[in-house]
């Protein structure tokens, strides 16, 4: 089969049932082969292994794109043909119990860990999940689960400890237990209306404000921010920092926006405050 020659309805078919086989696995916390799985589809439909993972991208992204999770590993790959988007929205449907398990992995409790290894990581340069035609495109998918996450309390209250006991741990390090010991876990504390959630200290005594934005997802999932945490790190720029955890509990990475989210995010308007126009009736 030519490698340029389009995929057909029964491999898109045969490519979406095999994916969304690995994600109902992952979700529900199974063992599984990615490996194994490509190989198995690759043979039956007679494709390259590179052009199938390439295929479970685009699955990825047709999933991302409506803001469900997607399979770890299969980073999305944004250009993909409506006929395939259709093949997802089609089984999807024909899994009656495939969002309850999507919202049982999302809205799971999260553990205090107590140590984690930690991975320093430099921010993604790539938007994978867009606003586009597909977005608009209804196929049904009833769920944001990018702030169905970002509303897990459990989730976000567990990154925001780790966090409170990294920061102590490196000042303590850095000969400033003085420091370490100011540390406040300020919207535990204080309430969660400052605007960030950790009051911490660089070693100098300069002060960090942290909102800390938790997921168990990748480093590619979006955050999301409300217009308050954006105007206060606009006020104070030069203290703020936006610290995103992701991989939560599973190899968990970070990385840090230094400065107002607005010069460091591109900001996308979820939802929007609707208030009657006068004589609009």
């Amino acid at each position: 089969m030519a490698r340029n020659e389009p995929w057909s309805d029964t491999e898109n078919a045969v490519t979406v049932r095999a994916y969304l086989n690995m994600l109902e696995q992952e979700l529900t916390g199974q063992h599984y082969s990615k490996t194994q799985y490509r190989r198995e589809v690759a043979e039956r439909i007679g494709r390259s292994e590179a052009s199938l993972e390439w295929k479970f991208r685009n699955v990825s992204a047709v999933l991302a794109d409506q803001r469900c999770v997607y399979v770890r590993g299969y980073k999305p790959a944004v250009n993909y043909q409506d006929s395939l988007a259709d093949e997802v929205a089609r089984q999807v449907r024909g899994r009656p119990d495939f969002f309850h398990k999507m919202d049982t992995a999302v809205d799971r409790d999260a553990a205090d860990l107590l140590d984690l290894n930690w991975t320093d990581s430099v921010m993604p340069t790539e938007v994978l999940i867009t606003d586009g035609p597909h977005r608009l495109h209804t196929r049904g998918y009833h769920t944001d689960y990018v702030a169905r996450e970002a509303a897990n309390k459990s989730l976000g209250d567990r990154g925001e400890r780790a966090v409170v006991r990294r920061e102590r741990s490196i000042l303590e390090a850095a000969d400033r237990r003085d420091l370490a010991e100011q540390v406040r876990h300020v919207s535990l504390e204080d309430g969660d209306g400052w605007g960030y959630d950790v009051k911490s200290f660089e070693p100098n005594g300069e002060e960090r404000h942290l909102e800390v934005k938790t997921t168990r997802q990748s480093i590619n999932w979006p955050m999301i921010v409300s217009r308050h945490e954006v105007r206060v790190s606009e006020s104070k720029p030069e203290h703020y920092v936006l610290m995103r955890l992701y991989n939560f509990g599973d190899g968990t990475g970070y990385y840090e926006l230094h400065g107002a989210i607005s010069a460091t995010c591109d900001l996308d308007p979820l939802d929007y405050l609707a208030l009657p126009k006068a004589g609009a009736a």
